[in-house]
């Protein structure tokens, strides 16, 4: 057998959206460049020929999480999958590992000492058919989110979820909308970013201190975006779901949280909504 597993480079992101088109993944070629750019991936390759891919992000020294887990619908049953995820585990001895899992991919998981630990759910509408109004609670000040933030979305963003994502938030704030919600004290009580994903836009991640301040920023994020296609990945412990579905973007999928290590315990901030079920 002719197998090697090596390092992902930028020169195979155009095979990896290749993999993703042909399971009807929505990812665009720019979702994988930069999950590519943020993340450290493998390859396997037979012959010359990359069949499966998966990517790690590092998220400070004690977090990661597992992604884009993808193999050659020709080559199914032969334990790829396995080969990638031990390649990846490598690399982060003593982390805590989150990924979300497919019903398929659970009993790998399971082998490799993951544990579920929750679930997500995957909502989207293919036209957004009411733009909702904005109801911002009582003594908040919605603004754009601006450079001088990025210490204060990083430090909150690891409260909800133990992930130290400054390079992630440098993107965020810089080549997407970016909004929070802030007291008189110029406290912030929550932030949420609209960037384009898939099909059209996701909002997320959305991180906030209570359901009105996530509905909030949801909602202005929203604005100016009728009849177009929005996602939103929410944790299925977290009262958003049954909200989004009145807004007419409906479930279609629910895919397992599970963890490698210590499940995280949010400190003061929820992650009401992901960046990407991939990056969480």
């Amino acid at each position: 057998m002719n197998m090697t597993v090596r390092n992902m480079t930028a020169g195979d992101v155009d095979t990896c959206f290749t993999l993703t088109q042909a399971l009807k993944w929505p990812h665009r070629r720019e979702d994988w460049q930069l999950a590519q750019q943020l993340g450290e991936g493998v390859v396997i390759e037979e012959h010359g020929k990359l069949i499966g891919s998966a990517i790690l992000w590092r998220w400070g020294d004690k977090a990661a999480t597992i992604g884009l887990v993808i193999v050659d619908n020709q080559q199914q049953g032969r334990g790829l999958g396995k080969q990638l995820m031990l390649a990846l585990l490598e690399k982060v001895p003593g982390y805590n590992v989150r990924l979300h899992a497919t019903e398929m991919g659970k009993g790998l998981y399971e082998k490799l000492g993951f544990v579920t630990c929750g679930s997500i759910r995957q909502h989207q509408t293919r036209a957004l058919a009411a733009v909702p109004n904005v109801v911002i609670p009582t003594a908040l000040q919605l603004r754009s989110a601006v450079e001088a933030d990025h210490a204060t979305l990083v430090a909150l963003d690891q409260q909800a979820h133990g992930m130290l994502r400054p390079a992630l938030y440098q993107h965020l704030i810089a080549d997407n909308q970016t909004i929070v919600l802030e007291n008189a004290q110029q406290q912030i009580q929550g932030f949420a970013s609209l960037r384009r994903f898939g099909h059209g836009w996701a909002i997320g991640p959305v991180i906030a201190k209570e359901l009105p301040v996530a509905q909030a920023l949801i909602t202005a994020l929203m604005q100016g975006l009728g009849g177009e296609f929005i996602r939103i990945d929410t944790d299925g412990a977290l009262p958003l779901a049954e909200w989004l579905t009145t807004l007419g973007l409906e479930q279609v999928d629910a895919p397992t949280i599970m963890v490698r290590g210590t499940p995280w315990t949010p400190q003061g901030m929820q992650a009401f909504g992901l960046m990407t079920q991939a990056m969480a």
